[in-house]
C-alpha cells in the first residue's frame, strides 16, 4: 500500500472544496499555519488531530487532546481515535474532511447526458403533452368549440410550468452551480404527463368498475407523481443526504394523503356519500353489469324507505344523517 494520501474538505453542500495531497506517512490537521492542512474554522483547534497509519496499513484519525473533539462524519458520539478503512469522512468543528488511500478504487464515471439532450427531449415531451391535454379537452368538449377553451388551458399550463421549472433552476443554480433549465423542464413536462394520463385511467377504471372509491382518493395518485416528481429535482441538484430528500418527500405524499381523507370525511358528514362515479364514458369500456330493472327498483325502494325514517328522526349535530 502507498504512502500517499489525499485530505478533502467539503463545503455545506457536501462538494469538495479543496484537496492537499500528502506524501508523508503521518498528516497534520488544524488551525495553525504549520499544519499541513490548514481548516478556517473557529471551533477547529490550531492542532487538532492526525492522520497516520496504524499496523495493518489502514489510515487512522488521532485527536490531538483539543476541546470540540472528533467525530465521524455521521456520528453523534466524540472519539478519539476513528478508523478510516470503511467511512472516509470525519467531522471537526464545523468542517467536514474526507481521507482517500492514494490505492483506493473509486466509481466509473456517470454518463453525461448533454443539456441540448435534455432540451430535445423536453420540446418533445411538451409538444406530446399539449397534444394530449387537446384530445383530452376535445373529448370532453360538451359546448360549442371556442379558441378560449383551447388556447386558455395550454396558456395556463405554459406558465405554470415556466414558473416551476423556473424555481427549481433558481435552486439548483445557487446550490450546485448550474441552472440546468433543460433537465428540469424534462423532469416538470414527464410529470405532467403522468398526471394526465393518471387522470384519465383512474376515471376510466372508476367507471368501468363502478368503483367510486377510485375516483374518491384518486387525488393520492397525483400526490404520489408531486412527491417523486420533487425528489427527482432534488436528485438532479445533487444534494448530500438523499435519506432526508426520501423523508421530504414521504412526508409530502403523507400529507397528501391525509388532507385527502379529511376531505372526504368531512365532504361525507355534510353532504353523505357522492352519487356520482365522475367523468362519463363510453358505454363499451363498462366492465361490471349493469343492475337489473329489478334491482334499481328494489334499491330504490331500500332508499326511500331509509329516507322516510331518516325524516321521523332528529338531525345529528353538526352534519346530515348517515344512510344506514
Amino acid at each position: 500500500m502507498g504512502t500517499v494520501m489525499w485530505v478533502e474538505v467539503l463545503g455545506r453542500d457536501g462538494e469538495v472544496v479543496a484537496r492537499a495531497r500528502i506524501d508523508t506517512p503521518e498528516a497534520r490537521i488544524g488551525r495553525a499555519f504549520d499544519n499541513d492542512v490548514v481548516v478556517n474554522d473557529p471551533h477547529v483547534a490550531p492542532h487538532h488531530l492526525r492522520i497516520l497509519r496504524a499496523e495493518d496499513g489502514a489510515l487512522v484519525a488521532e485527536d490531538l487532546g483539543t476541546h470540540n473533539g472528533l467525530y465521524a462524519e455521521h456520528g453523534a458520539e466524540r472519539v478519539g481515535r476513528l478508523g478510516l478503512g470503511r467511512d472516509p469522512g470525519l467531522r471537526i468543528g464545523r468542517t467536514t474532511l474526507r481521507v482517500h488511500d492514494a490505492l483506493q478504487p473509486v466509481a466509473p464515471e456517470k454518463p453525461l447526458t448533454p443539456p441540448r439532450a435534455h432540451a430535445r427531449w423536453g420540446a418533445g415531451l411538451a409538444a406530446a403533452l399539449f397534444l394530449l391535454i387537446l384530445l383530452v379537452n376535445w373529448l370532453e368538449l360538451t359546448a360549442e368549440p371556442s379558441a378560449n377553451l383551447v388556447v386558455l388551458p395550454l396558456l395556463g399550463l405554459t406558465t405554470v410550468l415556466a414558473l416551476w421549472t423556473g424555481g427549481w433552476s433558481l435552486a439548483s443554480r445557487i446550490l450546485f452551480g448550474q441552472a440546468q433549465f433543460a433537465l428540469h423542464l424534462r423532469i416538470a413536462v414527464t410529470a405532467c404527463i403522468a398526471l394526465v394520463l393518471w387522470d384519465q385511467v383512474s376515471e376510466t377504471l372508476s367507471f368501468a368498475l363502478a368503483w367510486r372509491a377510485l375516483v374518491e382518493y384518486g387525488g393520492l395518485g397525483a400526490w404520489a407523481i408531486l412527491g417523486t416528481t420533487c425528489y427527482a429535482h432534488l436528485r438532479a441538484i445533487g444534494p448530500r443526504h438523499m435519506n432526508a430528500v426520501a423523508g421530504i418527500v414521504m412526508a409530502l405524499i403523507g400529507t397528501g394523503a391525509a388532507m385527502q381523507h379529511m376531505g372526504r370525511w368531512e365532504s361525507r358528514t355534510q353532504v353523505g356519500d357522492r352519487a356520482a362515479l365522475g367523468e362519463l364514458r363510453p358505454p363499451a369500456l363498462r366492465a361490471r353489469p349493469l343492475a337489473s330493472a329489478d334491482e334499481f327498483f328494489g334499491n330504490a325502494a331500500d332508499t326511500r324507505a331509509r329516507v322516510d325514517r331518516a325524516r321521523l328522526e332528529d338531525p345529528a349535530p353538526g352534519g346530515a344523517v348517515e344512510a344506514e
